[in-house]
């Protein structure tokens, strides 16, 4: 689960955050209970499939619920001392301005789109995400094909860098 400050507007044209903070929490911590929708939450939830959409939106792990993962994240970009202040500005320019490369210049768990689909690449494969089925049959993309890069800078840096994850991939 996640959000992105506070409540996300249903208007056309209005920006889809309160806040850069954009975090990705466990669904269980500590023993406590969540209600969904709860009229008195200062957030907006959302759902995430699993680390690697949460992190190709932009988001980063919670300090609270995950805090060794958050830990493991500053490490592999900017260092363990670096405040989630810096991190989140530099999240949100990311999330602002799009980015081209090739895919072989690309960390396994980066989100590229291709051919209007967005695409998790993971161990040589292209996978084409579905939101509705998660993700298809892994596919070929040759390492010299031109992408959109959907996964922001500072999150590539920590895959690259060693920061794992574990997609729900097919199989």
């Amino acid at each position: 689960m996640g959000n992105r400050g506070g409540p996300i507007s249903d208007r056309p044209g209005r920006r889809q955050w309160s806040s850069v903070h954009w975090i990705y929490c466990h669904l269980a911590f500590n023993g406590r209970q969540r209600v969904f929708r709860d009229p008195g939450r200062k957030y907006t939830e959302l759902f995430s499939f699993d680390e690697a959409v949460a992190l190709a939106a932009g988001h980063r792990p919670c300090g609270e619920c995950q805090h060794r993962r958050l830990v493991e994240y500053k490490t592999a970009t900017l260092g363990a001392r670096v405040s989630v202040d810096v991190i989140d500005a530099r999240l949100h320019a990311e999330r602002l301005s799009p980015v081209y490369a090739q895919v072989g210049e690309l960390p396994a768990g980066t989100f590229v789109s291709h051919d209007g689909r967005a695409v998790l690449l993971w161990s040589g494969a292209a996978y084409a995400w579905d939101p509705n089925r998660g993700y298809d049959e892994p596919d070929a993309l040759g390492k010299s094909v031109r992408v959109r890069v959907l996964t922001p800078e500072t999150t590539r840096r920590a895959l690259a860098n060693g920061f794992t994850i574990q997609p729900r991939l097919p199989g």
